[in-house]
């Protein structure tokens, strides 16, 4: 009795933390201003910000009086600071400022326009001071951590050196540096997390790689070797003139067929339209649009075809519908996730969007006054998919879950 009593008070316990885990907290837009609510859209914390990015683990970045705070599940860890947005490690959260986000875009995302600063998911700053680039080693796992209680960081310093250190979360320090000051490095994954090798310039900038092997959640073991310089064979060259490879023989002669379009299927739509949006990530004073381009179509694997005066989407090999004939207008989206595919179509004044997986309907969403964008696969849960809506102007609204639930009010 005592023993069926335990188990089942065990069990209460065990469903609890369960749906505590499974929570999901979704951005809410009044008017404005952005808050943060639960599933069903209870309000959790204020719609006071004039801007809000979703993160992937129910966490936030918003903004206000051009300051920014950090948001982890239903609490603000991190507030007021001069960051452009948070990046979210596991068991830390990095603060990043784009310092000039037009020379950012054109450097290709170089961290030399980035200042960043490294904080608990307490909040509580860690490092003492700011670099240009911070990477966890171990900062998105996957699969079970490398090291445990404590963690890697490759640091990218203003003076544009790298440096690699363990770092002691308890302790809130660094206990042991491995190399500093190096001019380039060259990191290589391929073992991980079991182990874990560098290549870095020592203080004589001779080149030398660093293997980190990890056992129970500990470095076992650690291995330094020099790098062999393997001589160029074309910067050695000092005799003769550079070589070139020879043109392709003249085509006299030969008549080449005129480059024409393709054949098209009957009740084929020669064009289709490609929604996406441009998602404010470095520059937050510009406004998010629903984007649509019209392309010429292809029809090696799908296209658009109308039947009884309806659009679905055809697959030609498969010689079956992948999106069925029943539909006004139909957009390929396809932005969310690889290997599957995504359309919003339109019946009347309603939106719907569609998505395919395996060549078969996986699932579609409710309808919507508002056209729909798939934003985020199995947020905060297995199977809770947060969407963005854009009105008929193109503007955004605010979000919505994939059964029609709007997290939007005026």
């Amino acid at each position: 009795m005592k023993k069926s009593l335990y188990l089942l008070i065990l069990s209460i316990i065990s469903l609890s933390l369960s749906a505590q885990d499974s929570q999901v907290y979704v951005p809410f837009r009044i008017g404005d201003k952005f808050g943060i609510s639960d599933e069903n859209g209870k309000m959790i914390i204020p719609a006071n910000y004039d801007e809000i990015s979703v993160g992937y683990n129910n966490d936030f970045t918003v903004r206000k009086d051009n300051k920014a705070s950090y948001i982890l599940n239903n609490k603000i860890i991190i507030k007021d600071g001069d960051y452009t947005y948070f990046d979210n490690q596991e068991d830390f959260v990095i603060g990043v400022l784009v310092k000039n986000s037009k020379d950012f875009m054109y450097s290709n995302g170089s961290p030399d326009y980035l200042s960043e600063n490294l904080y608990n998911k307490s909040g509580e700053p860690l490092l003492g001071k700011s670099y240009n680039n911070i990477i966890v080693i171990d900062g998105r796992k996957n699969e079970k951590p490398a090291l445990t209680g404590t963690a890697l960081l490759l640091l990218y310093s203003t003076q544009n050196r790298y440096s690699l250190h363990l770092f002691d979360k308890k302790q809130k320090k660094i206990i042991k540096t491995f190399f500093e000051n190096s001019y380039e490095v060259d990191t290589n994954y391929d073992k991980f997390p079991k182990s874990f090798s560098i290549i870095y310039q020592d203080l004589n900038r001779s080149e030398k790689n660093l293997t980190l092997n990890f056992n129970n959640g500990k470095i076992e073991s650690e291995k330094r070797e020099p790098i062999k310089v393997v001589k160029d064979y074309y910067s050695d060259r000092s005799l003769g003139s550079p070589t070139y490879s020879m043109p392709p023989p003249a085509m006299e002669g030969i008549e080449m067929p005129p480059a024409g379009k393709p054949s098209i299927p009957e009740n084929a739509l020669e064009k289709i339209g490609y929604a996406d949006s441009f998602y404010r990530y470095i520059e937050p004073d510009r406004s998010e649009k629903l984007t649509i381009s019209y392309k010429d179509a292809t029809f090696d694997y799908g296209y658009l075809k109308k039947e009884n005066g309806k659009i679905g989407y055809f697959l030609v090999r498969d010689n079956k519908w992948l999106v069925p004939p029943k539909y006004d207008e139909i957009f390929s989206a396809d932005g969310h996730a690889i290997y599957e595919s995504g359309f919003v179509v339109r019946t009347g004044d309603n939106y719907q969007f569609f998505v395919a997986s395996n060549k078969n309907l996986e699932f579609i969403t409710s309808e919507f006054k508002d056209f729909p964008l798939f934003f985020r696969r199995d947020y905060g849960r297995k199977g809770f998919h947060l969407f963005k809506l854009y009105d008929k102007d193109k503007n955004f609204i605010g979000y919505a879950n994939k059964d029609g639930k709007i997290y939007y009010k005026k």
